[in-house]
């Protein structure tokens, strides 16, 4: 809400409904009689801390609390704000927090009334107290001091906090795996070729140790457990197999060094992972049961981005059906289920992750969703899933399900398919159709622009084709491949297909169109066949008057 234009719809809206209920996490109103009392004003510095240590929001005053006012008398809490000095007034406002923060303030002006506009930034780099030493946060509509457990939290979610490169009082000698770290070093100049390498020369090269003094990041990737379980928690790890009937095939609960973590969760997974045989067109292939890369893009995850200042467990667990593996810890820099294939990569544990990334144990570009997401696709599964429950992240694969046509044409042909050309194989195959509307909603928490991503998958796919309807557009398995996607209903389509499609092309370019716009790039000959179309397609809505003049979109864009 940073533009007067919306400032003003907000002011409208107070006209007839209670300031109340309008404010929020993000949003409060203030009333004040005087500059004077504006800067006098304690409550005023506990919002401008609760704002900056949660989301961010706006302080608007010169609202009164609809409390104050008789009911329904709505309009009397308009009662605006003596014009200040903004300059003067930002940097009165900014000394009475701790760090200062890069307060926006502008006046607006409404039916007569000005009003004053305090926009607070969220700290990302540390929390914001009052001048009086108070830490307080945002619950629901209201401001609040924090409580100790809460700054701790808040602490470990501020981005340039990093737990995992504290320092550790420790001899590395006394307290690191021997093997692992002689395996580790060994890899180390393998991969980089390097001749020689003297043991504190290497852990201060993977950060380790830094000018000799160990890390937490080092400890927990190289060091002995009883070592780790001292100086830093109880972390265990947890591998379960359970067959068919829920009997535990494998049981195997551990606590141990980062280095030898990785190390015996991947056997594990080896070991579930058998290959099985698959039939198709005749001939039999050998599949790998579940799809290694997508194990270890979660695996690695949980074990990077766990929040390692509580104790708790990491956890795999493999039901044939599906792998579900949790690890302790919220989400965190912003990152949440809803848009963790789209949003910047996030490190909890900065120098862990660095280390990790030395070894290509994770990647330094955060592709690992997009990985578990393409590799999931080309078994004919859906996407994973990501849960965050009970201050727990909750990772579900599926398992055990396998289309086989979708696996033997990426198997053939398909090492440059991306997420939407397979996710459109897999919405065809038995179905023989997608609508595009529902790839898109799959899509969105994936790509910036669907409808491009899909637009051009299609075209790239020979098994496939645009086609549409008054219904909609639509994409559908083309004649010739109907019994490899073991389709048994052929998708028909009339003869005004390919208007459907120009005509849904051009409006997701374009955004809107006039009927003669549209009659035009359709090739109508006369206005009256034009409108007739467009009454017909539910797609598509019409704003403005009747006949020529009328504006058309997509529905539901």
């Amino acid at each position: 809400m940073n533009t007067e234009e919306q400032i003003n719809i907000l002011l409208n809206r107070l006209l007839s409904e209670p300031s109340e209920s309008l404010e929020s996490d993000v949003l409060e109103f203030k009333s004040f009689s005087s500059e004077t009392a504006l800067h006098n004003s304690k409550d005023l510095n506990d919002e401008i801390s609760a704002f900056a240590n949660l989301k961010g929001g706006i302080i608007l005053v010169g609202v009164k609390d609809s409390k104050q006012v008789p009911f329904g008398s709505w309009t009397e809490q308009l009662v605006g704000f003596v014009p200040v000095d903004l300059h003067t007034t930002r940097e009165r406002l900014r000394g009475k927090v701790k760090p200062s923060l890069d307060l926006d303030l502008e006046e607006v002006k409404f039916q007569g009334l000005n009003y004053l506009v305090i926009q607070v930034p969220r700290s990302r780099s540390s929390l914001v107290a009052t001048s009086g030493g108070k830490v307080c946060t945002r619950d629901g509509k209201s401001s609040r001091p924090m409580t100790p457990d809460e700054i701790t939290n808040a602490v470990k979610n501020l981005q340039d906090y990093d737990w995992s490169a504290e320092s550790v009082a420790e001899d590395p000698d006394q307290v690191l795996n021997s093997s692992a770290v002689n395996e580790s070093l060994l890899e180390f100049v393998k991969h980089r070729r390097i001749e020689s390498l003297s043991r504190p020369e290497f852990l201060e090269a993977i950060g380790a140790t830094q000018n000799g003094v160990l890390t937490k990041s080092g400890l927990l990737f190289l060091g002995k457990p009883d070592a780790i379980r001292k100086c830093l928690g109880s972390f265990e790890y947890r591998f379960s197999q359970k067959n068919k009937s829920g009997r535990l095939v494998i049981n195997d609960v551990w606590s141990d060094c980062l280095w030898e973590t990785i190390k015996r969760g991947k056997a594990h997974f080896d070991k579930c992972n058998v290959n099985i045989p698959i039939k198709f067109e005749g001939q039999e292939y050998w599949v790998p049961y579940l799809d290694g890369t997508a194990f270890h893009e979660a695996y690695l995850n949980a074990l990077v981005h766990r929040d390692y200042a509580v104790d708790g467990m990491i956890s795999v667990n493999f039901m044939g059906d599906r792998l579900v593996i949790t690890s302790p810890g919220s989400f965190y820099g912003g990152v949440t289920p809803e848009n963790i294939a789209k949003h910047e990569p996030r490190h909890r544990n900065k120098a862990l992750a660095k280390m990790l990334m030395t070894y290509h144990f994770v990647d330094r570009a955060g592709v690992g969703v997009l990985r578990m997401n393409i590799n999931s696709l080309r078994y004919g599964r859906t996407f994973p899933s990501f849960v965050d429950r009970d201050n727990t992240v909750e990772v579900t694969m599926q398992g055990e399900f396998i289309r086989p046509g979708i696996f033997v044409l990426t198997m053939r042909s398909g090492k440059d398919y991306g997420i939407p050309e397979l996710l459109i194989l897999n919405s065809v195959y038995e179905t023989g159709s997608v609508s595009v509307q529902s790839l898109i909603k799959q899509l969105e928490k994936i790509e910036d622009n669907p409808w491009l991503s899909i637009e051009t998958a299609a075209n790239r796919l020979d098994v496939v084709e645009l086609c549409g309807s008054k219904a909609g557009i639509f994409i559908r398995v083309k004649q010739d491949w109907m019994k490899f996607f073991e389709v048994t209903k052929i998708f028909r389509i009339t003869a005004s297909s390919k208007h459907h499609v120009k005509l849904y092309q051009y409006l997701m370019r374009h955004g809107t169109a006039s009927n003669t716009d549209i009659k035009e790039h359709l090739g109508f000959k006369r206005t009256t066949q034009t409108s007739s179309f467009l009454r017909k397609s539910s797609y598509v809505k019409r704003s403005g008057p009747r006949g020529p003049g009328s504006v058309w979109s997509i529905r539901d864009r």
